[in-house]
């Protein structure tokens, strides 16, 4: 961190013990590429690709539950922890039960596999039921265990999700081929240190108004809200696999989501509104924060209260920031364009885009992009 960001924050606590607090959390993760060679093909599509035919005639949840074990048992307290579970889940066994996941509309379930500027391709689970998009983000994010799904939440973005469909491919094929050692042996060494060989990334989406604001607080029609909150959504979860893929790194913190709001508004306008990102984190009263805006979604259970408003006022300047940064380029010439201005706010860290210099910074890093992006698009 530059000494702008540090001034800044000393200007708003003494307190030695919440300025570390503060300095950890805002810690930077995307400061260097993770990759030797950016690539957007990923060995798990084509299977989603199979998924996605099957469903035009079968339907996506009875598809889905045919490869996905995961969906093969109800989201249930203590669930993961019973050995019928771990047979199907953990060691690739055939599921014996006759337990289920039940939904309340399963046919109003859509998958697309969506072809992003960004990342490639991403199977994308649309849910219009909420209490069914709440049991499916139980299902395959929190291993079927019931958790508390904030209203203000819409979107999850899944990755690392096992898939025993896969597995089984696998080992047809080595059955097929000269074998010399046992497939336990060959799944050991082979198999399991190439996660890419067995897990998947999906996107699950809900239908709901984005960050639970309403058409009516942003002052624009509902028809057009209801298309852009789809489309914010997806180029939102988009944005946290590309971070992950380009910098190795999804923070799961308010910065990574400032990145990712900041994508999904550029896509659906064009350009920054400083308006729509202060109403998605519940800041747009500031200094006075709405309880249940998204903002507190990405604070720790033990974040103290004085580093809570701390974060909230750097929160608050570093969108002042991105707008003046956003503003000074006008609106999105290219996707080279559009990847710069994204990979500029990843690479300055919130509390130095916080401090006076922040759209400064934006604007320096945004220069060096500018250079290197042909490597990417």
């Amino acid at each position: 961190m530059n000494n702008e960001g540090h001034n800044f924050l000393r200007g708003l606590t003494n307190n030695k013990e919440v300025i570390q607090e503060v300095l950890e959390y805002t810690q930077n993760k995307f400061v260097k590429p993770s990759f030797s060679k950016f690539s957007k093909e990923e060995k798990y599509i084509e299977t989603w690709e199979t998924y996605y035919k099957e469903s035009k005639s079968l339907g996506v949840f009875k598809t889905l539950k045919k490869y996905i074990v995961q969906l093969q048992f109800p989201v249930k307290a203590g669930i993961s922890s019973t050995e019928a579970y771990k047979n199907v889940t953990l060691r690739g066994r055939e599921n014996t039960t006759n337990s289920n996941l039940l939904l309340e509309d399963e046919n109003a379930i859509q998958l697309i596999i969506y072809e992003s500027k960004l990342i490639g391709k991403v199977p994308v689970l649309t849910v219009s039921n909420t209490h069914d998009f709440k049991t499916l983000v139980c299902a395959f994010s929190n291993k079927n265990e019931p958790a508390e799904i904030p209203n203000s939440m819409g979107a999850a973005f899944i990755k690392g999700l096992n898939n025993w469909d896969r597995i089984s491919k696998l080992k047809k094929a080595w059955q097929e081929e000269p074998r010399t050692t046992s497939w336990n042996q060959f799944f050991k060494e082979e198999v399991l240190p190439n996660r890419d060989l067995y897990q998947d990334k999906l996107i699950i989406l809900s239908t709901k108004p984005y960050s639970g604001v309403s058409s009516e607080a942003l002052k624009i029609s509902k028809d057009f809200w209801e298309e852009a909150s789809a489309k914010i959504r997806k180029e939102h979860e988009c944005v946290h696999l590309f971070t992950l893929h380009y910098y190795g790194q999804m923070a799961k913190n308010i910065h990574d989501e400032l990145i990712a709001d900041y994508a999904g508004i550029l896509r659906v306008l064009g350009k920054f509104d400083k308006n729509w990102m202060l109403h998605f984190l519940g800041l747009e009263s500031y200094p006075n924060y709405r309880k249940g805006g998204r903002f507190q979604n990405y604070m720790s259970d033990n974040c103290s209260s004085e580093a809570f408003n701390c974060l909230i006022t750097i929160t608050k300047k570093a969108i002042d920031a991105i707008d003046k940064f956003d503003s000074k380029l006008g609106s999105i010439v290219s996707e080279e364009d559009r990847l710069s201005r994204i990979k500029s706010i990843c690479e300055v860290s919130i509390l130095n885009m916080a401090s006076d210099q922040g759209g400064g910074l934006l604007s320096d890093v945004y220069r060096r992009n500018t250079i290197v992006n042909e490597a990417i698009l």
